[in-house]
């Protein structure tokens, strides 16, 4: 298959006189998974209903290719696949019957079908509710037949909106696999996530909305340095040293964000004051028993941030008459 490009051109949406997203200017090449990250509200949902035509958009328009996307047209409904936060389709069909009747509406052959069908129920644990009706499953359930709807047949374009919202931890680490398997030179993939750690490990291309606008695009390296060259360190002192307070001594001078519970203390600090400062401390014997360095997490970065953003934002609102 060819690679794609798939272009958002000055992308809007608005509910009254509430703007869910603005302006959106943006250029996604198959071969990578992007996530979209962000608060609450910040439009990240709007923007995958928008491809997908379920939200009609307000102003400008998504190519696919160069090719217009208009909802509902059936070259559009066999290039993009769709897994929304909360599915609703196929409730009267059987869990087998609704994942095989994606993979025959998708292209498959009867046989290929069936075949594809049997291999994504073993791998997601749905064979035992293959006869179930999808209405009556739980929610975790029910969000795993969706995730098998996508994978039984995949399309070059997939947006997922919050993949693994209900399911138990193992079988998070294997959605999570499956999404990262589906990465594919002529393949796009869109994804929306809150679990941040998690979503980390799959993604080679980070956006942040925030307040209806793309804030950050970069990869996750970029995000991170963005957030600040820092290292996230926990010291645990000897029992009966004076290690605790001398450290707090040392802290005070950098005015970093500290918690403390018994011999243990966590700090997140520069990375040249953080390197200088353990050096000194490592220097005095008997002073420190135990030293965890850690590099900042994509969620570190993420969070700081949102804060700095939510200043910033929280300071033009006071300065409006």
């Amino acid at each position: 298959m060819p690679s794609l490009v798939l272009n958002f051109d000055h992308l809007s949406k608005r509910y009254g006189t509430l703007w869910a997203n603005r302006d959106i200017h943006l250029q996604v090449k198959s071969g990578s998974i992007v996530g979209i990250l962000g608060p609450n509200g910040a439009g990240k949902t709007t923007l995958l209903r928008q491809l997908v035509g379920p939200c009609r958009t307000t102003q400008g328009r998504i190519k696919l290719n160069g090719r217009l996307i208009v909802p509902g047209q059936a070259w559009v409904k066999s290039q993009i696949a769709y897994l929304p936060q909360h599915p609703l389709a196929l409730g009267d069909l059987t869990v087998e019957e609704a994942i095989r009747a994606t993979a025959l509406l998708r292209g498959q052959s009867g046989p290929g079908a069936r075949l594809q069908t049997q291999r994504v129920m073993e791998n997601l644990d749905l064979t035992p509710l293959r006869n179930q009706l999808v209405s009556r499953l739980s929610g975790g359930e029910h969000r795993l037949v969706g995730i098998a709807t996508i994978v039984v047949a995949p399309t070059p374009v997939i947006a997922w909106d919050e993949p693994t919202n209900e399911l138990d931890p193992l079988m998070r680490h294997q959605v999570w696999n499956m999404i990262e398997s589906l990465k594919d030179p002529s393949r796009i993939i869109l994804l929306v996530s809150h679990n941040v750690l998690e979503a980390e490990k799959v993604l080679d291309r980070v956006l942040i909305m925030h307040h209806g606008s793309i804030r950050h695009d970069g990869s996750p390296l970029d995000l991170r340095q963005k957030a600040g060259d820092n290292l996230n360190i926990t010291i645990r002192v000897a029992s009966g040293s004076e290690g605790l307070l001398r450290i707090q001594e040392e802290l005070a001078h950098q005015t970093p964000v500290v918690t403390w519970h018994d011999n243990k203390i966590q700090f997140t600090l520069s990375r040249i004051p953080a390197l200088h400062l353990l050096a000194g401390l490592l220097h005095e014997p008997g002073l420190i028993e135990q030293v965890e360095v850690k590099e900042p997490t994509l969620e570190d970065a993420y969070l700081s941030l949102r804060q700095t953003w939510n200043q910033d934002h929280k300071s033009r609102e006071e300065e409006m008459p």
